[in-house]
């Protein structure tokens, strides 16, 4: 849309629409995510209880099995020799069967127990059952001669749970106590379905499920991957959630690994059974938000036709003063932003008009003070003309010291009077400073000596012109030319590193004080080289650099009063390929 109405019209209903889905699918995040931390919890603590009930069973069983196989009369009956079907042999299997009937009628969740001897010898209770072939894989197993409990699946007997313990005899192995428990029992201790869809799987260390709600399941090994992921991955005695997708469908899988069995419970909810409330809060937002989002934009238009309508009159006056009416001028009058801008346009015209009126003495006053620059420019030219002169005659008049000091005035005249040429190279600037010192030799009858150390690798590097020399000018007539001694100024120049260079000027005249030197680029301060003398001073360099580098780059003065005064310049190392980006910082 091109006017101001439709944009606001626009943007306030985007805004709003926008600002209102992010608030709805932040609630719907925020409550999805709290159901699912609490059904997390809820899961967790009933699966520790059932693993806890498990617990406080499978220790009660066990210490009934600890009572069995500590027994005399279990030892003798299975060391004993009595054969089947003596007198004996019923009598001693009687007393021993009607103990362990007396035993296991302590709980009702122990369904039968047995003790197998070597050979044929077997005492149980109720009737006669179980894989003899898997008791006897018993007797092979190395580890169920500890004397411990051994908790114990079977898939093989419809997934029945027992728990061993080894008789033991002088620390033989004579026989085992088998307890099987009553086959509904792991239902019932972990037959937690909070909500409908609820699946809920028992795994043992091996990955034999002992117990899932999909009852046909039941004695098979764990295949799917994602479950056997979950079930690696939580510790023994913690929990851990997960998102799986099983059937096409997505599910809150706990997981809870007991540390008394080791045995991992997988409990999955579904999401959709899970979330069903908070999707019915989403419907609800959406509606409230469509509601909200039609009287917000009925409102956005309302506004926004009063808002503009001010900014269409000040537009048609801006149109006329366009097609050349300027006297034309809106007629608002309200104190909002729309009315500040009319009066400010207002006199803006005003203004205008008044700038033109100057404008027109202005080009008359411009065109006279062109004709003056013209007559001005022949005098530099006029200059350097007469010092070539000069230079001519003392040739001819063998007169060398005005020759040399003509040649070298002309060469720094051409530098500095060159508006082409901003940067020039380090030996250059050098070559400056060396036509000036022989000048000042003339001067200062050679009682100041000047020592040049630079670097070979930055003799061509490019440097703003007459930012060494000036500070060399400084040094002779400021630092050293108030004395009558004698004085060296030393020009140290080298590449600090691969990025910066480094212009060092370094005199052992009278130096500065320390309270000027802290003053030394005051605004008005006239201290600061050159300035009453119409050089350029200290000040004009440090601004230079700092306008055209920018920081760190500069100039830094250290002095003590009539020792030594040195000034380091600071800038990037610039290279011929550079130099049109330093032209342009410069220009």
């Amino acid at each position: 849309m091109k006017t101001i109405q439709g944009k606001m019209f626009t943007a306030f209903g985007l805004t709003i629409l926008f600002s209102i889905l992010v608030i709805a699918y932040s609630s719907y995040y925020s409550s999805a995510r709290v159901i699912e931390r609490n059904a997390t919890t809820y899961i967790s603590d009933r699966i520790q209880g059932a693993n806890t009930n498990l617990q406080s069973m499978v220790e009660e069983t066990d210490n009934i099995a600890k009572s069995i196989v500590i027994r005399d009369l279990i030892h003798q009956s299975l060391l004993s020799h009595a054969e089947a079907p003596s007198l004996e042999w019923f009598q001693q299997k009687k007393v021993v069967e009607d103990f362990l009937a007396s035993m296991a009628a302590f709980k009702n969740y122990v369904r039968q127990i047995t003790v197998v001897g070597q050979g044929d010898v077997v005492f149980y209770t109720g009737y006669r059952a179980g894989n003899s072939e898997f008791i006897a894989s018993l007797w092979q197993d190395p580890l169920i001669r500890e004397n411990r409990r051994h908790l114990i699946f079977d898939p093989s007997g419809n997934g029945k749970i027992m728990l061993v313990r080894p008789v033991l005899s002088n620390g033989s192995l004579i026989g085992l106590c088998i307890i099987d428990f009553d086959l509904n029992l792991i239902r019932q201790v972990y037959e937690i379905e909070p909500l409908a869809g609820t699946l809920v799987a028992v795994v043992d260390e091996n990955g034999s499920i002992l117990y899932d709600s999909r009852s046909e399941r039941i004695g098979s090994r764990l295949e799917d991957q994602q479950m056997l992921a979950l079930a690696s991955a939580v510790q023994p005695g913690t929990s851990k959630s997960s998102k799986l997708q099983m059937d096409n469908r997505s599910y809150l899988a706990v997981s809870t690994r007991s540390t008394y069995t080791g045995w991992t419970t997988i409990t999955m909810v579904p999401l959709s059974v899970l979330l069903s409330e908070v999707k019915g809060i989403g419907s609800q937002i959406l509606t409230m938000t469509a509601v909200v989002l039609a009287i917000v934009l009925m409102v956005s238009i309302f506004l926004s036709k009063q808002m503009t309508k001010n900014i269409k009159r000040l537009h048609s006056a801006m149109k006329l003063v366009r097609e050349g009416h300027m006297n034309a001028r809106p007629r608002i009058h309200n104190d909002d932003e729309i009315g500040q801008l009319s009066e400010m346009f207002v006199s803006m015209m005003d203004h205008l008009q008044e700038l033109l009126k100057k404008v027109r003495i202005q080009e008359k006053e411009k065109r006279e003070a062109e004709y003056k620059a013209l007559q001005a420019q022949i005098k530099p030219h006029f200059l350097y003309n007469t010092l070539n002169t000069i230079k001519y005659l003392a040739r001819i008049q063998h007169a060398s010291n005005i020759e040399d000091i003509s040649g070298s005035l002309i060469e720094l005249m051409r530098y500095a009077i060159d508006p082409k040429r901003e940067m020039i190279t380090v030996r250059e600037e050098l070559e400056q400073v060396n036509r000036y010192v022989r000048i000042q030799r003339y001067k200062f009858l050679d009682r100041i000596a000047v020592v040049v150390k630079a670097e070979d690798e930055v003799l061509d590097c490019l440097i703003p012109k007459l930012i060494v020399q000036p500070i060399v000018e400084n040094a002779m007539n400021h630092g050293l030319g108030t004395t009558d001694r004698e004085g060296t100024v030393s020009i140290r120049i080298y590449g600090d590193g691969p990025a910066r260079l480094k212009l060092i000027v370094t005199d052992d005249g009278v130096g500065i004080a320390s309270g000027k030197l802290e003053h030394l680029f005051d605004e008005g301060n006239d201290t600061n080289g050159f300035s009453q003398s119409g050089g350029i001073g200290l000040s004009n360099i440090s601004e230079r650099l700092k306008l055209a580098y920018g920081e760190p780059y500069g100039l830094q003065i250290y002095s003590q009063k009539d020792i030594f005064t040195t000034v380091e310049l600071t800038i990037p190392q610039v290279r011929r390929r550079m130099e049109h980006a330093a032209q342009s910082y410069l220009g």
